[in-house]
C-alpha cells in the first residue's frame, strides 16, 4: 500500500517488516492502555474552553453535583444557547480524559509512520468504538488518525484526528476540513492525560459557511 524472483524476495521482506512494525505498535499501544487503566485516578481540575465567540472557565470536582461548575462568566450571564451548550458538556464530562484510554485501544489498522530511539508515530483508522459521542461515531470511518507513542514507558504523548477528504455528515451540511490535535501531559499518577485539545473545523451548514477553532484545556490536576 505504501509503495521475477529477486522482486518477489524483496516484496516478501518488505511485507514481513511492515507486519512486524504493526504488531509491535499493537503491543506498545496495549501496554500503554493497560498501564493507564491500572493507574487511573479521579482528579479535580480546572477546565477552560475558548472559541471565537466565548471563553469559559470552569472547575471539575468529582465530589460535587453538578461535577462541572462554571466559574467565569457566571451561570446567570449565559444566554439560552450558551447555557444549553455548557450543560451538555457538563453532562458528558466524566473526569480526566486519559490519552491511553480504552477507546484509543480499539482503533484499527495501526501502521508505523516514523520512529526514533524514544518514540514512534503510528497512523490508525478510528471506528465507532474508538471515539466518544453519538455524532462522532456516525462518521468515524471518514476520519484518519495519528498517535505518538513513547517506547520505554509506553504512553501516548499526542493524538491527531483529521478528515482526509470532505464529507457530508448530514443533509445540507458539508465538512471540508476537520482537524483535532490532542496534546498530552503527565498527571500526578505518572500517566498522560489530554491537557490541550485544539479543534479546527471548516465547511457549510444550511447554506452558511463556518470556519471555527476551539481550544479546551484541563489543568491544575489535584486529588479531590
Amino acid at each position: 500500500m505504501f509503495r521475477i524472483v529477486r522482486i518477489a524476495v524483496i516484496a516478501s521482506v518488505a511485507a514481513s517488516a511492515a507486519g512486524a512494525a504493526q504488531s509491535g505498535g499493537t503491543a506498545l499501544l496495549a501496554s500503554a492502555v493497560a498501564a493507564t487503566q491500572a493507574a487511573k485516578a479521579d482528579y479535580a481540575f480546572d477546565f477552560d474552553l475558548e472559541t471565537s465567540k466565548q471563553t469559559w472557565r470552569a472547575r471539575y470536582d468529582p465530589r460535587t453535583t453538578p461535577r462541572l461548575r462554571i466559574v467565569q462568566p457566571r451561570r446567570d450571564e449565559l444566554k439560552g444557547d450558551e447555557r444549553r451548550a455548557f450543560d451538555r458538556i457538563a453532562e458528558q464530562m466524566e473526569g480526566v480524559s486519559w490519552c491511553a484510554s480504552e477507546h484509543i485501544g480499539r482503533v484499527e489498522s495501526l501502521a508505523l509512520v516514523r520512529e526514533d530511539d524514544t518514540s514512534a508515530v503510528y497512523s490508525f483508522q478510528p471506528n465507532a468504538e474508538s471515539v466518544r459521542g453519538e455524532q462522532a461515531r456516525r462518521f468515524a470511518d471518514r476520519l484518519s488518525g495519528e498517535m505518538t507513542l513513547l517506547k520505554a514507558t509506553p504512553d501516548i504523548t499526542r493524538i491527531r484526528l483529521y478528515t482526509p477528504q470532505p464529507f457530508s455528515p448530514m443533509p445540507l451540511a458539508r465538512v471540508d476540513e476537520l482537524n483535532v490535535v490532542i496534546t498530552c501531559q503527565t498527571a500526578p499518577n505518572g500517566r498522560r492525560y489530554a491537557a490541550e485539545t485544539v479543534t479546527t473545523a471548516r465547511g457549510t451548514a444550511l447554506g452558511q459557511v463556518f470556519n471555527e477553532r476551539s481550544v479546551q484545556r484541563a489543568r491544575n490536576l489535584a486529588a479531590p
